[in-house]
C-alpha cells in the first residue's frame, strides 16, 4: 500500500479527519483555522464515518477505504452492464447470442476500472527496462497542459479524491436513468412513486455534494432517458406524470442537500471559449491513446446503424462529401476533431429517438451520446477557474469532463461487446472485429500490470495498513504525537505547525492532516482555490517559531486562537531552534517523544 502523502492524498486525508473532528457541517477547514471546508466533501463523509465508527487509525482507514472504493466501483459497473445486457437479450429474443449478464458485467467492470488505456502501452514501449522503470504516471498526461486520468490510474495512484469517490455513486444514479429508459417512472402506486422519486433525488443530490462535475451528467441523462421512454407505446397518457416526475426528482435532489448547496461556493468563474487546439492528426492520436480500447466495441454499433439505414450508400456518400467540405473549412481552426465528435453525437441522438430501435439499444445510444458530448465540450468551452489565462486554463475541464466520458463510454462498451455478435453477423465483419478486440483487451492489461509493479517498487514491501512509514523515517515521534492530539485535545483546537509549499515532500501540514485539528496555515495554494485568502499567515507562522519575544508571539497566538504548538524535526529544519525556548514560558509540555514535542499554551 502506498504511503499516505504526495499528490492529493494529504488533502483527502485531511478532509476525512476534519469531518470526524467537526461537530457540525460544513466541517472546519483543517488547513486554515477559522474557515470551513469549501469543497464537495460528501464523498469523504461516506468513508469518514465508518472509520470513526470502527475506531480505525486515520491512515489505516484511508487504505481500507481505497480498497473498498475499488470494490464498490467494480460491483456497481458489473451490475449496471449486466442489467443492460439482460434487458437487451430479452428484447433480442431468439436472436440473442451466447453470453449472459455475467459476461457483460465482468467485461464492463474490467473496461471501466481495471484495464488501462493505449497510452499505457506507449509508455511501456518507451521504457528501457519495463516494468521496473515503467513511467506509471505518464499515461494520465496525454494531451499537453491537461489531465487525462482514468479509473485504473486512479486506483494505482491511491488518491481518495472526489472524482474517484463519485464513481460508484455516479453509476448508481445512472441506474435510475436506465430504469427510466427501459420502464419509465413508476406510477402504479403512490407510495412507490414517492419512494422512487426520493431515491432518485437522493442519488442525484449526493453527486452534487460528492463531485459537482458528476451532477449535470447524471441529471441530464436521467431527463434524456425519460424523454426516450416517452416515445414508447407504454408511455401514452403518462407524458405529464413522467415530466413532473423528472422535475420533482431534480428539485428534490437540491432540497435534500440544501444546506450544502447554500454554503458551497464553486471555484468556477464563468465559461471561456477554447482558442488553441491540437491539429487533427495529433488530436486523433490523443483520442486513440485515451479512449481507443473503449471505442472499438462501439464501432459495431455505428456500423449496424449505417447498415440498417435507408439509402445507406446515399448517406455514406453525402457524409463523405460533407466531411471533405467541413474538413477544409475547419482545418485552420483545428476544429475537425470537434466536428467528428459532433457528428457522432448527432448520430447517437437520432438513434436514441428512433422508434425502430429497442429500448435497451436506445439507452445504449444515450450513453454514447453522453460520452461524445463530454469529449466535445472541452474542445469548444472550458470553465474558468484559478488557472484561467494560463496554459492550464482548460486543464480541469478536460480532466473532469474526460473522466466522466471515460465512465460513460466504458459502461456502453461493457454492454456493447457481447451485443456486437448481433450487429456484426457476417463473418467478414465479425472475425477481424473480434481479433482486434482481443488484442486491445490484452494491451489494456499492460497498465494494471506494469503500473502496479512500478508503483510499488516491484512489490518489494509486504502488504500493510501503515500509511505513515514515510513519516517515521525522519520524524519518528510525529505519529505518536498525532495520536496524542487526537485522543487528548478538543476537536476544534487550533494547532501551530510548520508551514510549507503545497505537495511538500517533507510533511508540512502533517499534524492537521492526520488529526483533523485546524492549523494556522496548511497548503496555501489549495486554500486559494477554495476562495480563502491566506494573507500573511505563512510569514506570521515563521515569526511565531523564530521570535524569542514572548509578547510578540502572544499577540499572534491570540489572533489565531492557537492552543497547541508542535515542534518536531520538520519545524526545527524549517525554522531552527532560536525561538523554541519561549514555549516553556507560554505553556507546558504535554507530549514529548523521539524529537517531537507538543506544548499546551497556558499564558
Amino acid at each position: 500500500a502506498p504511503d499516505i502523502w504526495t499528490t492529493e492524498k494529504p488533502m483527502d486525508m485531511a478532509f476525512i479527519t476534519a469531518i470526524n473532528a467537526s461537530g457540525s457541517f460544513p466541517p472546519h477547514d483543517p488547513w486554515m483555522s477559522g474557515e470551513t471546508l469549501n469543497y464537495y466533501y460528501f464523498g469523504h463523509v461516506v468513508f469518514a464515518w465508518p472509520i470513526q465508527l470502527l475506531g480505525l487509525r486515520p491512515d489505516a482507514g484511508y487504505l481500507l477505504s481505497w480498497g473498498a472504493l475499488l470494490a464498490l466501483t467494480t460491483t456497481a459497473v458489473y451490475t449496471f452492464c449486466g442489467t443492460l445486457w439482460a434487458a437487451a437479450r430479452a428484447a433480442l429474443g431468439e436472436r440473442a447470442p451466447r453470453g449472459g449478464p455475467v459476461l457483460a458485467g465482468l467485461v464492463g467492470a474490467a473496461l471501466v476500472a481495471v484495464l488501462g488505456n493505449l497510452a499505457g502501452v506507449r509508455s511501456w514501449i518507451g521504457a528501457e527496462d519495463p516494468p521496473a522503470d515503467y513511467p506509471w504516471f505518464e499515461p494520465s498526461r496525454v494531451i499537453p497542459d491537461t489531465i487525462n486520468e482514468f479509473p485504473a490510474f486512479s486506483f494505482v495512484l491511491g488518491d481518495l479524491h472526489a472524482h474517484v469517490i463519485a464513481l460508484p455513486f455516479t453509476v448508481l444514479a445512472l441506474g435510475f436513468a436506465m430504469q427510466a429508459a427501459l420502464r419509465g417512472p413508476r406510477g402504479d402506486a403512490l407510495w412507490r412513486s414517492v419512494a422512487e422519486t426520493l431515491a432518485a433525488a437522493l442519488a442525484l443530490g449526493a453527486l452534487y455534494a460528492m463531485n459537482s462535475w458528476s451532477y449535470p451528467v447524471a441529471a441530464g441523462l436521467l431527463a434524456a432517458a425519460v424523454l426516450v421512454w416517452l416515445r414508447t407505446p407504454e408511455a401514452k397518457s403518462k407524458t405529464g406524470y413522467a415530466l413532473v416526475w423528472v422535475v420533482l426528482a431534480v428539485v428534490a435532489s437540491f432540497a435534500l442537500f440544501l444546506p450544502f448547496v447554500l454554503d458551497f461556493d464553486a471555484e468556477t468563474r464563468g465559461i471561456g471559449v477554447v482558442e488553441t487546439r491540437r491539429p487533427f492528426d495529433r488530436w486523433l492520436g490523443d483520442m486513440a491513446l485515451i479512449y481507443g480500447i473503449l471505442a472499438w466495441p462501439l464501432v459495431g454499433l455505428f456500423l449496424r446503424r449505417l447498415v440498417d439505414a435507408r439509402h445507406r450508400w446515399r448517406w455514406l456518400g453525402w457524409g463523405l462529401a460533407a466531411a471533405i467540405v467541413a474538413g477544409s473549412l475547419l482545418a485552420a481552426s483545428n476544429l475537425i476533431g470537434a466536428a467528428v465528435v459532433a457528428a457522432g453525437l448527432v448520430v447517437a441522438i437520432v438513434a436514441a429517438l428512433d422508434d425502430d430501435v429497442s429500448q435497451p439499444a436506445r439507452f445504449l445510444w444515450l450513453l454514447v451520446a453522453g460520452g461524445a458530448a463530454l469529449v466535445l465540450i472541452p474542445e469548444l468551452l472550458f470553465l474558468r477557474d484559478a488557472f484561467d489565462n494560463s496554459a492550464l486554463e482548460r486543464m480541469n475541464t478536460v480532466f473532469k469532463a474526460g473522466y466522466q466520458a471515460y465512465l460513460l463510454l466504458g459502461l456502453a462498451a461493457g454492454a456493447a461487446l457481447p451485443w456486437a455478435a448481433v450487429w456484426l453477423r457476417r463473418r467478414w465483419l465479425w472475425t477481424p472485429w473480434v481479433a482486434v478486440m482481443a488484442v486491445l483487451l490484452v494491451l489494456g492489461l499492460v497498465y494494471p500490470y506494469a503500473g502496479g509493479y512500478a508503483r510499488t517498487g516491484g512489490l518489494a514491501a509486504a502488504p500493510t495498513l501503515d500509511g505513515l512509514k514515510w513519516l517515521r523515517a525522519n520524524s519518528p515521534g510525529d505519529p505518536a504525537a498525532m495520536a496524542w492530539i487526537r485522543d487528548n485535545t478538543a476537536a476544534d483546537a487550533v494547532i501551530l505547525e510548520a508551514f510549507g509549499e503545497d505537495y511538500s515532500a517533507f510533511g508540512h501540514a502533517r499534524i492537521s492532516t492526520f488529526t483533523g485539528r485546524p492549523t494556522v496555515m496548511g497548503w496555501a495554494g489549495h486554500e486559494v482555490q477554495w476562495h480563502h485568502d491566506p494573507g500573511r499567515r505563512s510569514a506570521e507562522i515563521q515569526t511565531l517559531y523564530t521570535t524569542a519575544d514572548t509578547a510578540q508571539a502572544q499577540a499572534l497566538i491570540d489572533r489565531y486562537g492557537i492552543e497547541y504548538v508542535v515542534v518536531g524535526p520538520i519545524e526545527q529544519t524549517t525554522y531552527g531552534d532560536a525561538g523554541s525556548a519561549k514555549w516553556d514560558q507560554l505553556g507546558e509540555r504535554v507530549f514529548e517523544a523521539k524529537g517531537t514535542t507538543v506544548w499546551r499554551l497556558t499564558a
